[in-house]
């Protein structure tokens, strides 16, 4: 059972439950001193609102009279007007929430304020996503009625632009990935993933590799012994770079483990804690494959890794090849198949692997896990 469940659906304006909604709207007080029977319909969708917090929308947490009453000319204005309405439950394990410091049960006290931000967050990703963004409306009340707590959010224009409900299923997912990450701090955790990469894995260029590394120096003549004759052919992705590919790796891996081993394992101590986590809220069963996507996500981060340490070892190959045979600096052709590597070369090599660390630090790898994936959940 996933700890947090996000489920969507839509009605149309001839729906019954889309005139009920408006009646919740503009009779909550009514409705809360037990004359709920007038309402049926609405139960259906809203469950007991002795149970239920006040509505809210985008832009306040607790409507004032006006501006319920407004809600409720614009909900009615939009039925009028043929307009879809967007119905979306976000649910969850009680107990999860205790365990993040969410609700308290011995006083049955919620973040309330917490998941509206969520729910916030969620909900105009949705609406920018679907290109209504500035024809919607929406409204939310957050429920105890049942033994897990869940929000209800309410969707529509009053001058209707869309004629079709059904989202995609990546908007879908997003929605509930833009929930989960604003409302469990993922932004936090993920900005100290982002530390790791950005500034604990950069190499120090106040530090100088020991001249004695011969192991280095064994790789980067195993890296020029194997590279294609055009250099226009060196970059770390090429097809013809496959042998070299093997011991750009290597050095990569060499730098990592004997330079910066204790800063890597944190960094995938931190992703296979973020997986576990995930694991929870999703869950095993049809939600479980966002975990296959957050692996690739964690892959796909250390493949870049590699890349761009690769192509930075032959950036600097290249430039000492050029300084040491090609006068003129423009040529295209590798005429030999091998190149004298000195300590000044090896300490050049290890200042630049330093130096493209940084140049990952300097990324903002958290705000492109949102595009990528919306961390591909």
């Amino acid at each position: 059972m996933p700890a947090i469940v996000f489920k969507s659906k839509f009605i149309t304006h001839s729906s019954k439950k889309f005139k009920s909604y408006i009646d919740y709207i503009n009779r909550e007080k009514a409705v809360r001193n037990n004359s709920f029977s007038r309402y049926s319909l609405y139960n259906d969708y809203m469950g007991n609102p002795q149970k239920t917090t006040s509505i809210f929308t985008r832009f306040s947490s607790k409507l004032s009279e006006k501006e319920k009453i407004d809600l409720k000319n614009n909900f009615a204005k939009a039925q009028s007007n043929g307009s879809i309405m967007w119905q979306e439950v976000y649910s969850f394990d009680n107990n999860f929430l205790k365990r993040q410091g969410l609700y308290d049960h011995t006083t049955n006290s919620l973040d309330e304020e917490k998941i509206k931000e969520a729910i916030r967050k969620s909900i105009e990703y949705s609406l920018e996503k679907t290109n209504i963004k500035d024809s919607a409306i929406w409204s939310g009340a957050i429920h105890y009625n049942t033994d897990n707590i869940h929000i209800h959010v309410a969707i529509c224009e009053p001058n209707p632009t869309q004629n079709r409900g059904k989202r995609t299923q990546k908007t879908l997912d997003d929605m509930k990935s833009k929930f989960i990450n604003h409302l469990l701090d993922f932004d936090n955790e993920y900005k100290e993933i982002n530390n790791l990469l950005r500034e604990d894995l950069a190499y120090s260029n106040k530090k100088s590799l020991l001249i004695k590394d011969i192991e280095m120096k064994k790789i980067l003549n195993e890296i020029v012994k194997n590279l294609p004759s055009d250099k226009r052919h060196w970059h770390y992705n090429y097809n013809t770079m496959s042998d070299a590919r093997i011991h750009l790796d290597r050095l990569t891996d060499y730098y990592i483990k004997n330079y910066k081993s204790k800063e890597y394992k944190e960094l995938i101590d931190k992703l296979n804690k973020h997986e576990k986590e995930l694991e929870i809220i999703y869950g095993k069963g049809q939600e479980g494959k966002h975990l296959d996507k957050f692996k690739d996500y964690k892959d796909n981060k250390i493949k870049e890794l590699y890349t761009r340490m690769g192509n930075k070892t032959l950036s600097e190959i290249k430039e000492i090849y050029n300084e040491k045979y090609s006068i003129k600096n423009n040529s295209k052709v590798y005429k030999s198949n091998s190149i004298y590597i000195s300590k000044k070369d090896i300490n050049k090599i290890s200042k630049a692997l330093g130096d493209e660390l940084d140049n990952i630090k300097n990324q903002n790898i958290y705000e492109r896990l949102q595009r990528e994936i919306e961390y591909e959940l």
